[in-house]
């Protein structure tokens, strides 16, 4: 049985702990073709080894064209990146009152949907005080998802193997069963052929 989101997101955390990613978004410039259909997006965040970086990306949208940033710039080191396609962004205006009065404070709730390679969706949602923001945010968190992700198939891995060679069976049984709730997120066929490769430089 596929573990939701949050109970897979907790069981990342457990097993990376201090190595859990999170990524940062400090800015962005948009520029949009009206008669073209297409928008480029330029975005200064924080990347997985803690240095500020810029992104750039393209798409049908803000949201398609971070995308295209995010996963361009973290697919060569998490290669599972390139198996899973934008699928849905949605946007929710969250009307607020206050005396029976509408609050221009009211904030926006973005909906973001990512389909994995055996095509089941992911969606991830972010409230902000802007709707740019809140769908900036919400895609961030997606790439985070699938990074971290990817970073705990890898460290499950060592630690089976780690286990295979101490001959405990019983650990053995245990991280095989978590690293099959984890390759349900996506594909880690590449990320399985960099470990052989690895493992045959080393011996």
């Amino acid at each position: 049985m596929a573990l939701n989101q949050d109970k897979m997101r907790s069981l990342m955390e457990e097993i990376l702990q201090e190595d859990y990613v999170e990524l940062d978004v400090d800015g962005y410039k948009i520029e949009e073709r009206f008669d073209e259909g297409r928008s480029r997006i330029v975005c200064q965040m924080t990347s997985v080894d803690g240095e500020d970086v810029e992104v750039a990306g393209e798409g049908v949208g803000t949201i398609d064209a971070l995308f295209d940033a995010l996963r361009s710039h973290l697919a060569a080191d998490f290669p599972s990146l390139k198996s899973i396609q934008f699928s849905q962004f949605s946007v929710q205006g969250l009307m607020s009152s206050h005396d029976g009065e509408v609050s221009t404070k009211a904030e926006a709730e973005a909906t973001v949907g990512i389909t994995n390679s055996e095509g089941r969706e992911f969606v991830f949602q972010s409230q902000e005080p802007s709707v740019s923001r809140a769908g900036i945010l919400a895609t961030v968190q997606a790439a985070e998802y699938f990074v971290n992700s990817e970073r705990t198939y890898v460290r499950l891995h060592e630690i089976l193997e780690h286990y295979r060679n101490e001959g405990r069976t019983d650990l053995v049984e245990k991280y095989t069963d978590l690293m099959s709730q984890v390759v349900q997120n996506t594909s880690y066929s590449e990320v399985v052929e960099k470990i052989r490769e690895s493992m045959k430089s080393e011996s």
